[in-house]
């Protein structure tokens, strides 16, 4: 029998309904746990978060959310159950790293394939850790990330196995690659926008997935339409994963929205017409809460444009519907392709 594994259980596909597979409950950066600016209230930063994605909830029939905040980007495991509970949401948890030029901390620079592939087992099936503190909350699906991504946007350079992935984000890759096989558990990633520029990140990630022995139906690549064109996501299809439409209504990495939003609703009917949308998910990526607050001139990588949850309904479908790409084919990204992916 498949399931799907929350904060809250393992629970059968059928009632993961609609669901949104890269967001952030809460979201910082290494380091900042240290910082003054940066305590919180957890009491409150529930209340905060489950208001919000209650209401999407009841409103717009938003029924599961990945949390795929990074271990060590602020993901908490109590906060993620304190939220399912009040929010009536399923949250499912996230196992796995954000790209070396930001994550990483140093002990997991030093870390083994297997002691990847070990720590991903273990969050997965006993439960993570969170402040030197084993918990009995699981995550349910592991995230792998790679790119440059930082003020200064710029290309990978070429890593060690001639692809454009960091020493560590590989031993990472190859560990993921190894959990998921003896696991069977899905993997979304991080792929950056300035990395489709010169290659395709998405196909490198996953052929270094494969290498391991992963299955790419279980694969999600985020972030491919923002700069990617519409050939480079058919190839990251091709291999059987599937891609993830992501940040509509946010400009990031884009000055625009409104360019955004149509590019990839051009690509999302392109990629449908020809057969591909068996292939997609969608979400925002957006943060529900970063306890340091909005942008500074000396911290411009919090500055995260908050679009409301019901954006996809009141202003993205509309787009959609005019090109042809009806609601229902909207429930196949949000319904049936999740389920598909994430039981396991």
């Amino acid at each position: 029998m498949t399931k799907v594994r929350t904060v809250l259980g393992d629970i059968d596909p059928a009632q993961l309904g609609r669901t949104l597979t890269h967001e952030h409950l809460l979201y910082t950066y290494p380091g900042a746990e240290l910082d003054h600016r940066c305590a919180y209230d957890l009491e409150s930063a529930t209340t905060r978060i489950a208001t919000e994605l209650g209401a999407a909830v009841r409103e717009f029939g938003f029924k599961t959310i990945v949390d795929l905040t990074p271990a060590e980007v602020g993901r908490h495991p109590q906060l993620m159950v304190n939220v399912a509970e009040r929010s009536g949401a399923n949250v499912i948890g996230t196992t796995g790293f954000f790209p070396e030029n930001l994550g990483f901390p140093y002990w997991w620079r030093v870390q083994s394939i297997e002691e990847f592939a070990e720590f991903y087992r273990r969050d997965i099936t006993e439960g993570m850790v969170f402040a030197g503190t084993q918990t009995r909350v699981k995550a349910g699906i592991i995230k792998i990330a790679t790119g440059m991504d930082s003020v200064n946007p710029r290309p990978s350079p070429i890593g060690p196995s001639g692809r454009r992935i960091g020493e560590h984000e590989e031993r990472a890759i190859r560990g993921a690659g190894r959990a998921q096989k003896a696991i069977g558990c899905a993997i979304n990633t991080h792929t950056d926008p300035m990395d489709y520029t010169v290659g395709n990140p998405g196909v490198e990630q996953l052929e270094t997935l494969e290498e391991e022995g992963a299955d790419p139906a279980k694969v999600i690549i985020g972030h491919a339409f923002i700069s990617g064109t519409t050939a480079q996501i058919r190839a990251i299809c091709d291999r059987g994963a599937c891609v993830q439409v992501d940040h509509m209504g946010i400009p990031w990495r884009h000055g625009s929205t409104e360019d955004l939003d149509e590019k990839m609703a051009i690509q999302m009917c392109e990629l449908a017409d020809a057969g591909y949308l068996d292939r997609m998910t969608i979400t925002y990526d957006r943060w529900f809460f970063n306890p340091r607050g909005a942008s500074t001139d000396l911290n411009p990588q919090l500055l995260n444009e908050k679009v409301p949850l019901g954006y996809l309904y009141t202003d993205f479908l509309p787009r959609l519907e005019r090109k042809g790409f009806q609601a229902a084919d909207l429930d196949r990204l949000l319904v049936d392709n999740p389920r598909r992916v994430l039981a396991f």
